[in-house]
């Protein structure tokens, strides 16, 4: 089930939150599918799939005239917010100015119930991707004295991408090398822009128990965001596990 609440505020700012009830294409950006054949967000390099899929759905409720204003608003947006990331350099510095704009764009969800909090940690026993970007603003706190588990993270970093071994649900090997002992994220400040814009509405429960329904909650602002961050010219996106693995090797070597 997706609902779908759309909105413009007085300056003619979009805003869309989104709400659905599948738990795939959650923490990395593969695996989505449309039911159209054209591509409507043509004018994205890398879309995300979240943002393919409501668009999609969107595209099969709306009246073409309203299909066509709410594709004006995301290329506005897209727009904007690529040409303000594209004021940094890749690194740690552009990976702050993502994370502060998905912070601000991530409140869209202020008024609804999650039942997201510290200690809840039943995603982050998956594969996580994030940009090389992000990459670093991670190897910078690992080098500020942030000890993680070198071998875990190796044995991750050989995997392939999407490897079964990321789908023991709940395997200690799976275990994100950031993720303390008391199931809190240790580098929350710096944690990546996939973790910041993942939240749920459903009993925090349903997230570490396998078989059960998770519902989470889709800002399409956040979508859009990371959308034009990643269809910045050389910006690479992939497994935490590996682009950390690089990016440490790269300053000891």
């Amino acid at each position: 089930m997706l609902v779908g609440d759309v909105e413009r505020a007085a300056a003619g700012v979009l805003r869309i939150s989104l709400i659905s009830s599948s738990r795939s294409a959650i923490m990395n950006l593969s695996g989505a599918t449309l039911s159209v054949n054209e591509n409507p967000l043509e004018f994205i390099t890398r879309p995300t799939p979240q943002l393919r899929v409501a668009v999609a759905r969107q595209q099969a409720v709306l009246v073409a005239e309203d299909f066509a204003d709410l594709l004006a608003g995301i290329r506005g947006l897209f727009e904007k917010y690529r040409a303000k990331l594209a004021q940094f350099g890749a690194g740690a510095e552009r990976a702050r100015a993502l994370h502060a704009m998905m912070d601000r764009e991530m409140k869209a969800v202020a008024a609804i119930p999650l039942s997201c909090g510290r200690g809840c940690a039943g995603y982050c026993s998956y594969e996580v991707e994030i940009t090389l970007s992000e990459a670093a603003l991670l190897r910078d706190a690992v080098r500020g004295g942030v000890e993680i588990d070198g071998a875990r993270l190796a044995l991750q970093a050989a995997r392939e991408r999407q490897a079964p071994e990321w789908k023991r649900f709940g395997h200690a090997d799976n275990r994100c090398v950031f993720l303390g002992e008391d199931g809190a994220c240790r580098i929350y400040e710096y944690r990546p822009s996939i973790c910041r814009k993942h939240v749920v509405t459903t009993p925090a429960s349903a997230c570490t128990t396998a078989g059960e329904a998770v519902a989470p909650v889709q800002v399409l602002l956040a979508e859009i965001l990371l959308s034009a961050e990643l269809s910045l010219e050389g910006t690479e996106f992939g497994s935490l596990s590996k682009l950390l693995t690089r990016e440490l090797a790269a300053v000891a070597g």
